[in-house]
């Protein structure tokens, strides 16, 4: 194993573009091969040092699979790479039109149960939250890809509201179907 670089940022780390869209095939390759590198096994001969590295460097490619893997963590990390911290994305404005339409979200979602058929305006809101998180991911490469990273917070505070919101309806879904 060559000396790990815990200084590349996760894009550099597995070889692919600094950018949203990604692939994740490829992503996937070459996580199982960093990882196939870095198997204990192949470190139970050498000394506790450089096991060590490998379990920190493992960790390190563990944390940038996962980061890479999900659109919202990948963006937020994109954001922190453009300098913006974490604090900072989430003061980030966002407008009203869009927070009168999460709550309206929000009382459809939870006068689901009182439907006659919640099983189906369910799926239909999920489907319809989910078009949504598209529409504001397409909103963040436009913005990030311009430069204008404040547009890019604006679209990822926006992806983060319908992320949560998504998991609750399908949080719901789950105990209909129970």
């Amino acid at each position: 194993m060559t000396t790990p670089d815990f200084q590349q940022s996760y894009f550099q780390l597995f070889s692919l573009p600094r950018q949203f869209a990604l692939d994740n095939t490829l992503l996937g390759e070459r996580f199982r091969q960093l990882q196939g590198q870095l198997h204990p096994d192949r470190f139970a001969s050498k000394s506790a040092h450089e096991q060590r590295i490998a379990v920190q460097y493992s960790a390190f490619v563990n944390q940038a699979y996962t980061t890479l893997r999900r659109p919202l963590d990948r963006a937020f990390y994109l954001l922190q790479l453009a300098g913006m911290s974490a604090e900072e994305v989430s003061a980030e404005k966002i407008d009203g039109g869009f927070l009168i339409e999460q709550m309206e979200l929000r009382e459809k979602l939870e006068s689901i149960a009182d439907l006659v058929e919640p099983e189906t305006v369910l799926e239909h809101l999920i489907l319809e939250i989910a078009a949504d998180i598209k529409a504001h991911e397409q909103e963040f490469v436009a913005a990030f890809t311009a430069d204008d990273i404040s547009g890019a917070a604006s679209a990822c505070v926006k992806m983060q509201y319908l992320g949560k919101l998504h998991r609750e309806a399908e949080q719901i879904e789950s105990g209909l179907l129970d």
